[in-house]
């Protein structure tokens, strides 16, 4: 082969290369076209850890549990009985893990932000397991998480564009149906856009829908979840948000003793 040949096979060869690493970076980072679990963490890795043991035990009991594959379950752990509660804990989350990762339930994925945790899913509703998980918290009393703090559902997450945001807000009105009051959750993290950018046109967004819904700011029945986190935007409807102490677990189960 001659010399230029060499040069243009090596090109391909790196370009190849470059765009397999980017596509693996794009797939562990937060991005449109997702749905799952907006937290917040005093301690991002152990807050993955607590949010991974909190949405699959409660996913376990919903929906049943998530068996891995059996070609991935080579390097399982040994059948005797394990005595040490967190060598179990860790075990299971290995194989959960060791699952592709479009078949796992959960997924955490890069946000890029300081103290925020992004937990993607393939459930379909993941307000569902989150009002499982603040039911559970308020009945026993108990404290279920040390650094993992609040945890909101996200049905849609899209471009941090306008014109992306308020058409995803249109597709997550319906959802407010059958409520008298409600509120907007507008959060902007490393971004120039403006929360009275995004404010006013979703609220006529819901005051179009829902004419007879009265803003309240201090106790709504129903608020619309909008956080845009540097190029993603997150949205999500969440109910009862003051009385739930703002989807705080700590608060949730210390508000409950």
């Amino acid at each position: 082969m001659s010399e230029a040949g060499n040069k243009r096979k090596a090109k391909d060869k790196a370009f190849y290369i470059k765009s397999a690493k980017q596509a693996r970076k794009s797939a562990n980072e937060l991005g449109p076209g997702q749905k799952g679990f907006l937290c917040t963490s005093n301690r991002e890795r152990d807050g993955v850890r607590e949010a991974y043991n909190i949405l699959n035990e409660h996913a376990d009991i919903l929906y049943g549990s998530q068996e891995p594959n059996k070609d991935v379950e080579s390097s399982e752990v040994k059948k005797e009985e394990i005595e040490d509660e967190l060598t179990k804990e860790m075990d299971e989350l290995k194989k959960k893990q060791a699952q592709p990762v479009s078949e796992r339930r959960f997924q955490s994925v890069m946000t890029n932000i300081k103290g925020c945790i992004f937990i993607r899913s393939t459930l379909e509703n993941p307000s569902e397991i989150v009002d499982a998980i603040i039911s559970d918290i308020e009945k026993k009393q108990q404290q279920t998480t040390k650094f993992l703090l609040r945890m909101l559902p996200i049905q849609i997450t899209c471009k941090s564009v306008k014109e992306d945001i308020l058409k995803a807000a249109e597709t997550l009105v319906d959802k407010m149906a059958n409520h008298k009051t409600f509120s907007l959750l507008v959060k902007i993290r490393n971004h120039n856009l403006k929360r009275d950018d995004l404010i006013v046109p979703i609220a006529e967004i819901v005051a179009k829908k829902f004419p007879e819904m009265k803003v309240d700011l201090d106790n709504p029945e129903i608020s619309m979840v909008v956080e845009v986190l540097r190029a993603t935007c997150c949205l999500g409807v969440v109910t009862n948000y003051s009385g739930r102490a703002k989807y705080n677990l700590l608060e949730i189960a210390q508000k409950a003793k």
